[in-house]
């Protein structure tokens, strides 16, 4: 594979991704295009990533109509391409070179100086945090995350081919594809069950992922989780901790949660280093914050070199993103689609002290299925729930599994205030059912913040014309 993908990785190669809009895709299509390749992809609709694609020269064809302009060299899927899809089926006919993301994205890491950011929960922030800071320190990286950074308004930065910051993926087990110099690991969680066997599967991926970090490396992992507790004691590679508690290298002291903000004073290894400020929201970004602080540590950076940026990081997309602020109306749009993602996420709106209602778009029928029961208690900062169709992200749902499973969960829980209602039908319930000063969060990983926008410039519209 190796030999092969040096001769394809050359400038003026063709390439074509099945799935060019999803958000990973998009961003490795940015990577190649601006390494000389000749790219293009096809995706199953328009959305705003592919237009921006369009726009910045590389041609995208909807509906995965299995249909090339020119025989590309070779051709890249992500695991989101179900083995029916047309593209991927024309592909194998025609027998073109066909290599999974992230062969292709370990391939470009591996062979130089690389920082990996991969978990269950918080990596795509903890990825745009490093990515900015790095940038901002003047070191430039070329970065891939799995969201836009928001300093940026992109998903990758195009800076020096031999340092690299890329979030890796762990729901398919991607991870072991890759082989960093320095890596982050944020938490594991019985998560991706349909991929693995349970929690006990997932241990033993990441220790293998961990031995796979270069002999001269280092690994920054959570204290604060005893699965990674228990993995980073077994650890070949230098690592060091970072969690809430003192009993981690990197800890927290005094921290105070003020509505959009935040701010602790920073210790390491007992002592106090400075006082760090957050415009991002939320105790579990205080973590995030000091895993991104742990490995620019380890990377040998000085603290003069980026503490004074944190403040200016805006954070991810979909990561509690404002889409509107007004005085009675706040609209937030999250990424949340575990039973730990929304619980962290409610906690963080709800120390904005307003009433709170919580729109969630469960994510994949296995996962409902698997994790129905985790949701009985997460909605408890949440004023009201309303929870929509499953988003099946391409999954068959042969045992008829609905998001009834949820609900049932949250009414035994004892939430007084949760109901079914189908997307088409959000919008229009939630103008018509506004009661005073609240916060409203759209939850969920498929398309769920389509509706956020609707809901936030329906109610622009409405009220402030």
């Amino acid at each position: 594979m190796r030999k092969e993908l040096i001769r394809l990785l050359e400038r003026g190669k063709k390439v074509f991704l099945i799935g060019i809009g999803g958000v990973g895709m998009s961003a490795l299509a940015r990577i190649l295009a601006s390494r000389g390749l000749d790219v293009s992809g096809s995706d199953a609709k328009k959305s705003r990533q592919t237009l921006q694609l369009e726009a910045e020269g590389i041609p995208v064809f909807l509906g995965h109509a299995a249909s090339f302009v020119e025989r590309p060299d070779f051709v890249i899927y992500s695991s989101a391409i179900a083995n029916d899809n047309p593209d991927f089926q024309k592909v194998k006919s025609l027998v073109i070179p066909l290599y999974h993301r992230a062969e292709v994205l370990s391939f470009l890491t591996n062979q130089v100086i690389s920082l990996a950011v991969t978990g269950a929960h918080g990596k795509t922030t903890s990825a745009a945090m490093t990515s900015f800071l790095m940038t901002e320190a003047g070191l430039k990286p070329s970065c891939l995350v799995g969201g836009e950074i928001l300093n940026y308004g992109s998903n990758v930065i195009l800076g020096d081919p031999h340092l690299f910051v890329s979030e890796v993926d762990e729901s398919d087990r991607s991870q072991l594809y890759f082989s960093p110099d320095f890596a982050l690991i944020t938490n594991l969680d019985a998560e991706h069950l349909d991929i693995y066997k349970d929690i006990t599967d997932i241990k033993d991926s990441f220790q293998k992922f961990i031995e796979q970090i270069k002999e001269t490396g280092h690994v920054t992992f959570c204290q604060d989780d005893p699965h990674l507790r228990e993995i980073a004691s077994k650890a070949s590679v230098s690592a060091s901790s970072f969690g809430l508690t003192q009993e981690a290298d990197f800890s927290v002291k005094d921290a105070v949660l003020e509505g959009w903000r935040s701010q602790y004073v920073l210790m390491e290894r007992g002592k106090e280093i400075d006082q760090v400020r957050l415009s991002i929201p939320g105790l579990h970004n205080i973590s995030n914050s000091l895993g991104v602080i742990a490995l620019l540590r380890s990377f040998g950076l000085n603290y003069d070199q980026f503490l004074k940026l944190i403040p200016n990081f805006r954070g991810a997309s979909r990561r509690l993103e404002i889409k509107l602020n007004q005085k009675d109306l706040m609209v937030i749009d999250d990424y949340a689609h575990h039973p730990t993602e929304v619980l962290a996420t409610l906690k963080a709106v709800r120390g904005f002290g307003k009433k709170t209602t919580a729109v969630f778009q469960p994510h994949r029928f296995s996962r409902t299925a698997h994790l129905a029961d985790g949701f009985a208690n997460v909605f408890s900062a949440a004023d009201r729930v309303l929870l929509t169709d499953i988003y099946g992200a391409g999954e068959k749902n042969p045992n008829q599994i609905g998001v009834d499973l949820i609900f049932e969960a949250v009414k035994k829980s004892g939430h007084s205030n949760v109901r079914m209602i189908h997307r088409e039908q959000i919008v229009d319930f939630m103008m018509a059912h506004r009661d005073g000063a609240e916060v409203v969060v759209f939850l969920g990983a498929g398309d769920i913040g389509e509706i956020a926008d609707e809901f936030a410039s329906r109610f622009e519209n409405a009220y402030t014309h």
